[in-house]
């Protein structure tokens, strides 16, 4: 299974986007930015959440409604798409704080990880 994920606009726009891919295996999962050098292991705790959270049957019964038509001035995007073992995809958007789903939490928490790493690293 694969997750990737993409954080666009806010106030700066552009400038602050990010996005990240994850990859699961049978040894567990890590997250990658292309764009940058971030590489995060992570624990099988994390590992068995994310999984069951991507899980398209799971999150559909929990997901948060998706990003409403008008935009919020100075919020976040979130593109999230999940490929299935099976080879479906499953492509969902969120607008920050839009409920408390563990992926759309999770994905918003990495992301200002992996825009945290981009800024440290630039100096």
């Amino acid at each position: 299974m694969q997750i990737t994920f993409s954080r666009s606009g806010g106030f700066a726009g552009a400038a602050t986007n990010v996005g990240g891919t994850v990859q699961f295996s049978g040894q567990g999962a890590e997250v990658r930015d292309e764009a940058s050098d971030y590489v995060r292991a992570l624990d099988s705790h994390e590992t068995k959440q994310l999984l069951q959270a991507a899980d398209p049957t799971t999150e559909a019964k929990t997901a948060s409604s998706p990003v409403s038509s008008s935009p919020v001035r100075d919020g976040y995007q979130y593109d999230i798409t999940v490929v299935t073992n099976d080879g479906k995809r499953h492509v969902l958007t969120l607008g920050k704080g839009a409920g408390a789903a563990y992926l759309s939490s999770w994905i918003q928490e990495e992301s200002s990880k992996i825009w945290d790493h981009r800024v440290n690293t630039r100096k």
